[in-house]
């Protein structure tokens, strides 16, 4: 028997079901599951540039992500009561998993604005994606996922980039200062 979730509380079960039709069934998930990444990382792709936005405008980094997560809490509830999974009863450990996941994320989020400040954004966004390497070394260490190629070569080049992005940095910090020393003599 294989279960089939109809509506928000129904639930019938089918005896078989085709080959085809569950092919159809996961086809549409993937493509379902693609058309949610990429939203999700034209949404996320948005942040950086609505920060550097807010700073530009002389928004503090705690008053926009205090505010930014006051609105995430709204807009999450309204897509749960919307999307028919609204069964807030939710087990203890979700709140022990989820009230440390939910600081981090603000404090992150509110390091990187200020870290936008003193910086370029694209330097900024580069090493918040560096943040990748965190979850890949954490896989390894904490689930003992094995080490692949790609896992490897994922983690050298976050590495590298954040080697080439102080170099670049430095080189832009020299120039500036020769640019400064320059202005000064003349």
């Amino acid at each position: 028997m294989f279960p089939i979730r109809v509506g928000r509380h129904a639930e019938f079960r089918a005896s078989t079901i085709d080959a085809a039709s569950t092919n159809k069934y996961l086809g549409e998930r993937v493509t379902l599951g693609y058309l949610y990444m990429i939203l999700s990382l034209l949404c996320f792709g948005s942040i950086g540039i609505v920060a550097k936005f807010a700073d530009a405008r002389g928004c503090k980094p705690t008053a926009v992500y205090t505010l930014a997560y006051g609105w995430s809490v709204l807009f999450g509830a309204i897509f749960v009561i919307l999307f028919g999974a609204a069964d807030f009863h939710i087990p203890s450990i979700v709140y022990a998993i989820a009230l440390p996941f939910g600081a981090a994320s603000a404090v992150g989020g509110i390091m990187f604005m200020t870290g936008i400040r003193y910086g370029k954004i694209s330097t900024s966004w580069l090493v918040i994606n560096l943040s990748a390497a965190i979850p890949a070394i954490g896989s390894v260490l904490l689930y003992h996922e094995r080490i692949r190629p790609r896992k490897i070569a994922m983690v050298a080049l976050a590495v590298v980039s954040v080697i080439l992005l102080w170099k670049d940095k430095r080189a832009e910090e020299r120039e500036q200062h020769e640019l400064d020393s320059f202005k000064e003599t003349a």
